[in-house]
């Protein structure tokens, strides 16, 4: 059961709860602390990117990289990206981004990756240029 801190961001002046564990939440169409996020980008390629929600409020988020496993490489550089806990990036590189809403599913993006909630299957990983 996770521990949850309560308090206020001083550089905002918003409430927000920080997990003190990492243990991934269930999956949900609702954006919720240690949830694993799932990213992809590439023009040719499909890079995937894991992070775990660390920190929220009512409108941002702070993501925390975690490790990506790849799976069924069969060295043309295509597979089965997964989510690995077990590493997860220092505390400098963790991010705020901003939450938005589509058709009732909250999601992150800018103007190069879009976020989502990891649906809890492998993702197509591609490093193919």
């Amino acid at each position: 059961m996770p521990y949850y801190v309560h308090g206020r961001d001083p550089a905002h002046s918003e409430p927000f709860v920080t997990a003190s564990t990492t243990q991934p939440a269930l999956q949900t169409s609702k954006l919720e602390l240690n949830q694993i996020i799932c990213s992809s980008f590439g023009y040719d390629m499909t890079i995937v990117e894991y992070y775990i929600v660390s920190r929220m409020t009512k409108a941002s988020v702070w993501l925390r990289p975690i490790n990506c496993t790849i799976t069924g490489d069969d060295g043309r550089g295509e597979g089965k990206a997964m989510p690995d806990a077990s590493w997860q990036a220092p505390d400098d590189k963790v991010f705020r981004k901003r939450i938005q809403h589509w058709d009732g599913v909250e999601g992150i993006s800018d103007s190069i990756k879009y976020f989502r909630i990891w649906d809890g299957r492998p993702q197509y990983h591609n490093t193919w240029d």
